[in-house]
């Protein structure tokens, strides 16, 4: 499939268990070129109720977990199959090359091959003469998924997957800014998942709101602003939802002075700018010991100005744009920000002569605490860089933001590291790496990062009601 045949192909919204179409449009841009590509469909408040009775009505589906592992399993399959395809069309609608897009499509498939395998837990606390007790994990009922659109496929994936394998159902609420490859896995999978188990209704921040307020949605798992989930928190208060809310990040990364530069250069880069740095743990915040903290900024430097900015498809770009003009504005006005305030732009700091949301991989130095830079979330490709004179003072530094999603320590000593990690107010804390996340792998923030976690057994705590149950043996 081509760019001119996802842009000439309809897409259908899987309620239910049918495919239907929506009364009204949302209109999709394509970011490398700035311009609308696609009018996709948006529910309506009738399909969204549609949607949610027929997975309040899913009881087989609770009671029958052999059902769900072969769901999955058909899932991730039709992942397979059809993968390139689901690559192409997300690197249409979110600008990421086609090979970071292929990555996501992989693992998404991964995550839900994860669920479809590992055993569900049961905590067996007493087991003798006199009594037993246990603690088994009962499904909530409905579960409503609101997906952001930075990596659309691989969150909803595991939203759904998690959700599933606890033997709920699942409303997916796609991001308008990117509901392309989630109608399309509804129109994928329509054949495969039960009708009324999963439905994938695209709508604007009114629908959202509907979603989480609707009695009969038992909980809401969130993945996005800290603005938007402490919405979600106040609306969900009424009929105490449950809640699984992964919210925005400002990771630091603290570098000590005895590290291999040439080695970890390009490790740090990653962590900072891998897919454009529109990932809530990449690193946000880069403080450097001052003995090493000019030699890596030129290394960081150099590898800024060897990327390649281009058409996702084209296989020579290593970095595309930033996804919607939303994003491009609030960092093209964070690094503007930064600079009057005196931070100085080593590199990049301003946007490609060219359509399309293309911004220079940015390096900017000379910035204290109170600088914007430092202080929000840029979530694009600016990085402030942060000469600090020990690593008690970078670990104060750290953790004196209100976010606490990741952290990471860069070391020879991984003693040392461990040590430091331990300090970080973060719910990751990760020694010379950053940001990776694997489906048996608890994620999740601290303070105003989130609530709850996702990933391995405790993340399936978050989508199940724990239930006690003991008896008296006989004697």
């Amino acid at each position: 499939m081509n760019v001119q045949d996802i842009e000439s192909t309809g897409f259908g919204m899987l309620v239910a268990g049918m495919l239907c179409t929506g009364e009204s449009r949302i209109a999709v841009e394509n970011p490398a070129r700035g311009e609308i590509c696609v009018m996709a469909p948006a529910a309506t408040l009738a399909q969204l109720e549609e949607a949610i009775a027929a997975a309040a009505d899913a009881a087989g589906w609770r009671e029958d977990e052999d059902l769900r592992r072969a769901t999955l399993r058909a899932m991730a399959e039709a992942i397979e199959v059809h993968g390139d395809d689901l690559a192409r069309l997300l690197s249409l609608e979110i600008g990421l090359p086609l090979n970071v897009t292929r990555d996501e499509v992989a693992a998404a498939r991964g995550f839900l091959l994860y669920r479809a395998q590992a055993p569900l837990p049961r905590d067996v606390l007493y087991d003798d003469a006199r009594q037993s007790v246990a603690v088994e994990r009962r499904p909530i009922g409905v579960v409503g998924a609101i997906i952001p659109w930075n990596a659309p496929v691989l969150i909803a994936c595991e939203k759904i997957a998690t959700a599933f394998a606890a033997g709920n159902a699942v409303v997916v609420k796609p991001s308008p800014l990117a509901p392309l490859t989630l109608l399309r896995l509804g129109e994928i999978w329509a054949a495969t998942v039960p009708a009324g188990v999963l439905s994938i209704v695209p709508g604007d921040a009114a629908f959202g709101a509907a979603l989480v307020a609707h009695p009969k949605v038992g909980m809401i798992s969130f993945t996005g602003s800290i603005r938007a989930g402490q919405a979600i928190m106040a609306a969900a208060a009424p009929g105490l939802k449950r809640l699984s809310l992964e919210l925005g990040g400002n990771d630091a990364a603290i570098v000590l002075p005895d590290i291999d530069v040439a080695k970890m250069a390009p490790r740090l880069f990653m962590g900072a700018f891998y897919r454009t740095g529109q990932i809530c743990a990449a690193i946000k915040r880069l403080y450097v010991h001052r003995e090493v903290a000019l030699e890596l900024t030129e290394a960081l430097k150099a590898l800024a100005e060897a990327s390649v900015l281009g058409d996702p498809f084209d296989p020579a770009t290593t970095m595309g744009p930033l996804s919607n003009r939303q994003q491009f504005d609030i960092v093209s006005s964070l690094v503007a920000a930064s600079t009057a305030q005196g931070g100085v732009a080593i590199c990049g700091g301003s946007a490609l002569d060219r359509s399309g949301y293309f911004y220079r991989p940015t390096l900017v130095t000379g910035v204290e605490e109170d600088n914007p830079l430092v202080q929000e979330e840029q979530f694009g490709p600016a990085l402030p860089i942060i000469p600090v004179s020990s690593a008690e003072e970078a670990i104060d530094r750290a953790n004196a933001a209100r976010f606490g999603l990741g952290g990471s320590v860069w070391t020879a000593d991984i003693e040392r590291g461990v040590q430091i990690a331990a300090k970080l107010q973060c719910g990751s804390a990760w020694i010379n790496r950053h940001g990776i996340v694997q489906p048996d792998v608890p994620f999740g923030g601290m303070k105003l990062s989130g609530v709850g976690r996702a990933n391995g057994d405790v993340g399936l705590d978050s989508y199940a009601e724990l239930q006690t149950v003991s008896f008296a043996k006989p004697r």
